[in-house]
């Protein structure tokens, strides 16, 4: 598996959402800004550089030369099982003094994209097709650049929300060039470009909302942010891929990148196979050993390519080769040969296919079809697994995406007092369904969806033959803002479970309310759904909010009497009504302290936040004590571990 496979599922497995007893969760979860790497319930941080160009590859003189070398050709097969979404945007290109052409596109399982298509000023126009629904959280997020070598101005580009109405983008220094924001009639987001001297290239993007309000940043990194300090500028082999060489800690990796946006990268370490090749969603990169001129490749599926190498001018002693390949399954088996100049083969390497889904072996009962999903074009399959060292798991994979991705992952243990679902979004039949879905533990009884006018929908359980648990799921029309949800237990309270992860941000930038200032440089603010934090004027990881209709003093009891976080340099939550001071016990047996004050807003809580200790060690107990000292509630972290069965 490639270093970004690795990390596509990495992304894919940080989708599911637990509501479960452990703050480091939440903050994993809910930070806000996307990370240099991906940690693995972090629901941010992936490029959306997964291009999707169904362009029949014939190769000449191993550029990666196509069929379909003018643009009409090249929107011809990108076109190919898509349909227009609202009309095209012709944009200036300062780099190459041609148009950039830009549209949205419904892919052929009903998911919107967004294409473009580079004309170039000395060389072949090129084009894709990437996923516009990559960083649904986010008010506005990159998909593009035309910065290069050689060029004096570059622009970049991205999408944004409907009620976006300007982006600034912001260098590293702090200069800020203001950007144009519009809007193309039925697409479903507007378009935001910055210009830019190349010089002084783009850090980040200032996001503002029609009437002038500020949306917070969105960083650069989600473009491109490989590992490691560049050691020369980056090489154009064909099609607009380029590839770069960064040194790192553990030698040097080349990253590969179109358009601006990272493709992904390889190490290239002694020791590495004569050839090492990354055959990406309808892209192959690679390198080879010096004395290696071509390289031949042939896909389970039919498809060949015969690809010619280019001597790396960074004096690593390798060959450099890439192309553009008709199929999107970065999991098909191949075959390489790789040839020397006069000839003769030097090497040759059959990779299998990967599996794909689950493990037969594995499997604790019957593989089933999620309802709901089955009439999408791409049906998500849900199981449990039994394994001797981690008990249960609950998978699932599929679900319409492009390059017809899906989902996969597995929620790696759940406890007695956990409450994890999964949500997917399908497309067809029109206009599609959003379906949550989850294991339903010892003794439920019902599941209900709570949608933001507090209306319920009961939500279903599947039970498959053999398997340890049931299955809960519930289907609302695509779109539909669901708050949260209400599990029933035998012989136990109601449990509310929020769904705040999408917009919690957003709601809490869009608010008018005044935060609630806290000790630490933190201040709080209540949102729809959820409980928002700044640290020093910027946005933080966010706790659960209350359920429409309800308060977050719903959300406290005496088995949980207390949310929190840890976050970077303080500590901060919310505690049971009557708390005056929350003391943290670590495992090294440090204890901090933090004053807590009455919420603002008839939450029935209190409000707390303290400096982390330095040097302390992992929490392991919160206790809580009211104004006169008296001890109000204890909670020990609960073992992450799950159960044997």
């Amino acid at each position: 598996m490639n270093d970004m496979e690795e990390r596509l599922r990495a992304a894919f497995d940080a989708q599911a959402r637990t509501y479960e007893p452990d703050p480091h969760a939440w903050a994993r979860i809910m930070e806000r800004r996307p990370q240099h790497r991906p940690a693995r319930w972090l629901l941010a941080a992936l490029p959306v550089a997964l291009l999707t160009v169904f362009v029949p590859v014939l190769l000449n003189g191993g550029l990666g030369r196509n069929t379909a070398i003018d643009p009409t050709g090249i929107y011809q097969q990108l076109m190919k099982e898509r349909t227009p979404l609202g009309k095209e945007a012709s944009v200036d290109n300062p780099s190459e003094g041609k148009p950039l052409r830009i549209w949205f596109v419904r892919g052929k399982l009903g998911y919107p994209e967004v294409c473009y298509i580079v004309e170039r000023a000395a060389g072949e126009p090129y084009g894709a097709c990437v996923d516009a629904v990559g960083w649904e959280f986010a008010d506005a997020w990159y998909v593009g650049s035309t910065l290069r070598d050689g060029t004096a101005t570059a622009m970049d580009w991205g999408l944004a929300r409907q009620d976006v109405g300007a982006v600034a983008g912001v260098t590293k220094g702090g200069r800020e060039f203001q950007g144009t924001v519009r809007s193309l009639d039925g697409a479903p987001y507007r378009l935001w470009t910055v210009t830019y001297p190349a010089q002084e290239p783009m850090s980040k993007i200032r996001i503002s909302d029609v009437d002038g309000k500020g949306l917070g940043w969105w960083s650069r990194d989600g473009l491109f942010a490989p590992d490691g300090q560049p050691m020369s500028a980056p090489m154009e082999l064909s099609q607009g891929i380029s590839v770069q060489p960064f040194r790192t800690k553990e030698g040097t990796r080349l990253t590969w990148s179109r358009h601006g946006a990272e493709l992904g990268s390889q190490a290239a370490l002694a020791g590495s196979p004569v050839v090492t090749m990354s055959p990406r969603t309808d892209v192959i990169t690679g390198f080879a050993r010096k004395d290696v001129a071509r390289v031949e490749v042939s896909f389970d599926s039919g498809d060949t390519a015969s690809i010619e190498t280019r001597p790396d001018p960074w004096n690593l002693g390798i060959t450099l080769f890439a192309a553009t390949r008709a199929s999107d399954d970065p999991a098909e088996g191949h075959h390489i040969t790789a040839y020397d100049a006069s000839g003769k083969r030097v090497w040759q390497h059959d990779e299998p296919a990967r599996k794909r889904g689950y493990e037969a072996d594995k499997v604790a009962g019957e593989v089933m079809t999620l309802p709901g999903t089955e009439s999408s074009g791409s049906p998500v399959r849900i199981w449990f697994t039994q394994r001797s060292d981690e008990g249960n798991q609950f998978c699932y994979t599929g679900g319409p995406a492009p390059n017809d991705r899906g989902m996969t992952g597995c929620f790696i243990d759940y406890l007695q007092g956990t409450y994890p679902f999964q949500q997917v979004t399908t497309y067809l039949p029109d206009p599609g369904a959003d379906t949550y879905f989850g294991p339903a533990l010892d003794g439920w009884e019902s599941v209900d969806a709570v949608l933001n006018d507090e209306r319920r929908v009961r939500a279903s359980f599947l039970r498959g033959t053999g398997t340890p648990h049931p299955v809960w799921h519930v289907s609302v029309p695509r779109g539909t803002e669901v708050g949260g949800f209400i599990v029933k237990a035998k012989g136990k309270p109601d449990r509310q479970v929020p769904n705040y992860n999408k917009a919690c941000t957003k709601r809490a930038a869009r608010s008018e309310a005044t935060p609630q200032t806290l000790p630490a440089g933190i201040t709080a603010l209540l949102a729809p759904g959820c409980a928002a934090f700044w640290e020093n004027g910027e946005m933080v990881a966010a706790l659960p909010g209350p359920l429409p209709g309800a308060r977050l003093s719903d959300l406290l009891d005496a088995e949980r009497p207390v949310q929190w976080i840890s976050h970077k340099t303080a500590w901060y939550g919310y505690a049971l009504a009557g708390t005056a001071k929350v003391e943290f016990r670590m495992k090294d047996g440090a204890t901090a302290t933090a004053e807590a004050v009455p919420d603002a807003w008839g939450q029935n809580v209190t409000l707390f936040a303290a400096p982390a200790p330095k040097g302390g060690d992992e929490t392991v107990a919160l206790t809580g004590y009211d104004a006169g000292g008296k001890q109000l509630w204890r909670y020990e972290l609960p073992q992450r571990r799950a159960p044997k069965s």
